[in-house]
């Protein structure tokens, strides 16, 4: 039997925590970085966040914390471990399949178009239900490498299988211009390296991850740039659009004498970084702002989770034949192709009844939180994601956005699927002696 779970790890990350650290970061970069606000939030809109961030801490502190004599008391046996791990590698891998059999041969999808050329492709042709099935069952790619390193063998083929499938998913983030996607990427597969503490902090790993986020803003600068150029056609026109007419400009824009700075600098290197942390700043900050524009300017009906959870309005009409509107639920916004925060989402869906959402969000978080306590791993890579919609609360909504629910529902099936090849299953009732097998033993 093993439990390798890191309860320290897992303390000092909870979610109120991450929660408060994420708020904390957001005004950290608004006071860095200088730029001009165009539209302010407003003072109802400002109520309604803060009043949504109480309700969702009220629903955390509700619930107890599991006691620190019943922690741990979970263990699980590792011939069943590895079993799992085999199981979780053939879905992850037909997920894969799948995945590539629908976007780049059913849908015509190709790293050789442009990123916006993709994008229209995959929105013609609509889901369908080898996408959801793929999209869903791809998900399941996050996991083998969290269960190797609880098994924790000496096995590279093993480990960079799991690897490699691991990272396969950012094939189509890359494909389509998607940067949240791929921070959801690089923030798990972080979580699980200090998780099982394969990395400590020294002054050369510190100085290395600094080097590589610095890399990773320059590359989503440039994948930005790159969508741009599907219309501005140059580096220097796509710029210019990027620094005076993007999306982002419309709240919140640089300062006239940084754009200056940035168009007619003549060093790339130095044109890069400066852009790249405007950027950035713009990217992580604008949704508040288009919240508030949002929040005075929606005048449409509510949708009652069919917004943020839009996969299951696509389920519902695949099976059931029904005929919900997506796009005109997608089109809902006032404004698209921006950021609203977690709540521009949760505001459209459910107005001021999102204060109920969010305490039940926050007991769910809580819940899932003490399984974790009680070492049962399978709520972990659960735990994780749910961290980073927290920490990004306000910035952008990771259920809705990033394919968030499609991973959710692949963690939720994990757990579902792990309860029920390691539990007992009824069988038959005899001579008044009730029977039970186990799946996996």
């Amino acid at each position: 039997m093993i439990n390798i779970a890191n309860v320290s790890f897992l303390k000092k990350n909870n979610p109120l925590k991450v929660s408060l650290i994420g708020l904390l970061f957001w005004v950290f970069i608004f006071f860095l970085i200088p730029l001009r606000i165009k539209l302010q939030i407003g003072l109802m809109p400002f109520v309604y966040l803060i009043t949504n961030y109480i309700f969702f801490f009220l629903g955390l502190k509700i619930i107890s914390q599991t006691k620190s004599e019943k922690e741990l008391t979970y263990t699980t046996n590792k011939r069943i471990l590895w079993r799992i791990l085999y199981i979780v590698i053939f879905i992850a891998s037909i997920g894969l399949f799948l995945k590539i059999l629908d976007k780049f041969y059913i849908r015509e999808a190709s790293f050789s178009n442009s990123i916006s050329y993709n994008r229209f492709l995959l929105e013609r042709s609509g889901a369908s239900v080898i996408s959801i099935i793929s999209a869903i069952t791809n998900a399941f790619c996050f996991l083998p490498l969290f269960i190797y390193y609880m098994i924790q063998p000496k096995n590279r083929i093993l480990f960079w299988l799991s690897v490699l499938l691991f990272f396969s998913a950012g094939f189509e983030f890359i494909m389509l211009g998607s940067r949240s996607g791929l921070f959801v990427i690089i923030i798990l597969f972080s979580a699980y390296l200090f998780y099982f503490k394969k990395i400590k902090i020294t002054p050369i790993q510190f100085l290395t991850g600094i080097g590589i986020l610095c890399f990773l803003g320059i590359f989503s600068t440039q994948l930005f740039i790159e969508r741009t150029k599907d219309f501005a056609k140059t580096d220097k026109v796509a710029i210019e659009h990027i620094l005076k007419r993007s999306n982002y400009n419309f709240t919140i824009t640089p300062k006239e004498e940084t754009k200056v700075k940035i168009i007619k600098s003549s060093n790339k290197t130095l044109q890069a970084a400066r852009l790249t942390t405007v950027n950035f700043a713009q990217y992580y900050l604008h949704g508040a702002f288009e919240f508030g524009y949002l929040y005075n300017n929606y005048n449409k009906n509510h949708y009652y989770g069919a917004y943020t959870f839009n996969i299951l309005v696509k389920f519902i009409n695949i099976i059931f034949r029904t005929n919900f509107d997506l796009k005109e639920i997608q089109n809902a916004p006032p404004r698209t192709g921006v950021y609203t925060t977690f709540f521009g989402p949760i505001f459209i869906d459910f107005g001021w009844f999102s204060l109920i959402f969010m305490f039940f969000f926050g007991v769910l978080q809580k819940l899932i939180f003490n399984r974790t306590l009680e070492g049962r791993f399978q709520f972990i890579p659960l735990l994780f994601y749910m961290l980073i919609i927290n920490f990004f609360m306000p910035v952008f909504n990771f259920i809705n956005g990033a394919q968030g629910i499609y991973t959710i529902c692949s963690f939720l099936i994990f757990i579902l699927l792990y309860i029920i090849l390691t539990g007992k299953l009824k069988i038959s009732k005899e001579n008044g002696k009730t029977q039970y097998v186990r799946i996996l033993k």
